[in-house]
């Protein structure tokens, strides 16, 4: 008995001594997780979007999303593209505690769900900082993360859990994570808690319907290439690619040449089935998909050579190269109800052969919805003549206007008819509010 009772005397002390080391291991981790929690809630705001004429996979409407600050000397945040929309009317941004105010769109990636706001820095507060970011990598699986924003409109507020994967979805990367990603926590920042450095841009999650814990944010290792670019004032799009890939479920992490495209500014010396392997001067760096090339070709000009595979022998071949137009340089024209301009899609002569402009969006119960025009249409011919320029066509229909003449619209859809792959309509259409738009346009600008 006396053994037991010293026994249980000795382990009191031990069992004291390990609650004092829990507590004080938990606390310095909470102390660890209050530290990100607090810089996260200066850095991130909420940002309001209007927008009134809709272009590409953008909708009508009023939405609302997060971001957070990248430099704060240049007044510059961080969001999805699908935040800021690709034409917004009017963007505002609110830091906690904050009013509203203006911010631009300064640069949106047409590969990325990534865009760029800028608000004047008279605006930003003076505790504030910008985000720290974690761009030499990919994030390790298994780091737990923080996803910070706004979900369901509860302002400023994070959910945790752990980085659950590297995934290669619709052509791109994306970090995986269990931590819940809902509405409103869109372009806020994915945060590791240990070291309080951002990894990621909180993007999309599935419906609970289908599945839990399962979200996706794009990665900073592909986000900062696009703002160390635009620090150095260069253009930060992508490159013209003009080749497509073809893809296999036996065949993985190789990119084998399908086709060329002509009519692009650029064109590679590639054949069928080449394979590419490296950039020549980077061997490490591995071209398993096309996101690897893009990663790697973003910012370069002029030529670069490509170690590729060709009928089983390796061959060095110099590809120019050349980056795309901003797309805040992009001009769409509205008129009736409608927003039509340039797909700007790579494989536009085998799609749209004619160059021939697109009809964008149509708006519900407006005058060319009304007629049964749709979207994504292609207009053949105004009153049988071909447009391809946006401000020309412009011209056009403003004296029209002005002469209150309807013009006679004739529209070509992807659509089988007999024998042949298009299908065209004939539309009288009377031209009211007409107006050139674009994310660099202004309200008072003409044609």
């Amino acid at each position: 008995m006396t053994i037991s009772f010293l026994k249980a005397g000795l382990w009191a002390p031990a069992i004291i001594l390990c609650s004092a080391l829990s507590a004080s291991g938990l606390a310095a981790e909470y102390s660890v997780e209050a530290n990100y929690l607090l810089k996260a809630e200066r850095y991130t705001v909420k940002i309001r979007t209007r927008v009134e004429y809709p272009t590409l996979k953008d909708k009508k409407g009023s939405f609302t999303g997060a971001g957070f600050l990248i430099n704060k000397e240049k007044g510059w945040i961080a969001t999805n593209a699908h935040v800021s929309s690709r034409n917004p009317e009017s963007i505002e941004i609110a830091f906690k505690d904050r009013r509203f105010v203006e911010a631009k769109l300064q640069f949106i990636d047409r590969y990325l769900d990534l865009a760029v706001l800028k608000v004047a820095t008279k605006h930003i507060p003076k505790q504030t900082n910008q985000a720290e970011l974690h761009c030499g990598s990919f994030p390790e699986i298994g780091s737990k993360v923080g996803a910070y924003g706004h979900p369901m409109s509860l302002d400023f507020s994070v959910t945790n859990g752990i980085v659950s994967g590297r995934r290669y979805k619709s052509n791109r990367y994306w970090v995986q994570t269990d931590a819940a990603i809902n509405s409103g926590n869109s372009g806020g920042p994915l945060i590791d808690v240990k070291t309080g450095k951002v990894i990621g841009i909180n993007t999309a999650g599935y419906s609970k319907r289908k599945t839990e814990g399962l979200g996706f944010a794009v990665p900073m290792l592909y986000a900062c290439r696009v703002f160390e670019l635009m620090a150095d004032g260069k253009n930060a799009d992508v490159p013209y690619v003009p080749v497509a890939f073809a893809t296999s479920d036996e065949i993985k992490n190789k990119l084998i040449v399908a086709t060329h495209f002509s009519g692009l500014p650029v064109e590679w010396g590639l054949l069928p089935e080449d394979e590419l392997l490296h950039p020549s001067t980077e061997p490490a760096f591995k071209l398993r998909n096309q996101s690897d090339l893009i990663h790697a070709l973003r910012g370069m000009s002029g030529a670069v050579e490509l170690a590729v595979l060709r009928k089983g022998k390796r061959k060095s071949i110099s590809i120019p190269t050349r980056t795309r137009p901003r797309m805040t340089d992009w001009v769409g024209l509205y008129f009736s109800g409608m927003v039509l301009g340039s797909e700007l899609l790579r494989d536009q002569r085998l799609s749209n052969p004619g160059n021939q402009i697109t009809i964008l969006d149509v708006a519900s119960a407006s005058i060319g919805s009304v007629l049964g025009i749709e979207a994504y249409d292609y207009l053949a011919t105004a009153d049988g003549r071909r447009f391809t320029d946006i401000r020309k066509l412009c011209a056009y229909l403003t004296e029209a206007r002005d002469q209150k003449k309807k013009v006679r619209i004739v529209t070509r859809s992807t659509d089988w008819d007999y024998m042949a792959a298009s299908r065209y309509k004939l539309f009288d259409v009377r031209i009211k509010d007409l107006k050139l738009v674009g994310p660099s346009i202004t309200n008072d600008e003409g044609c």
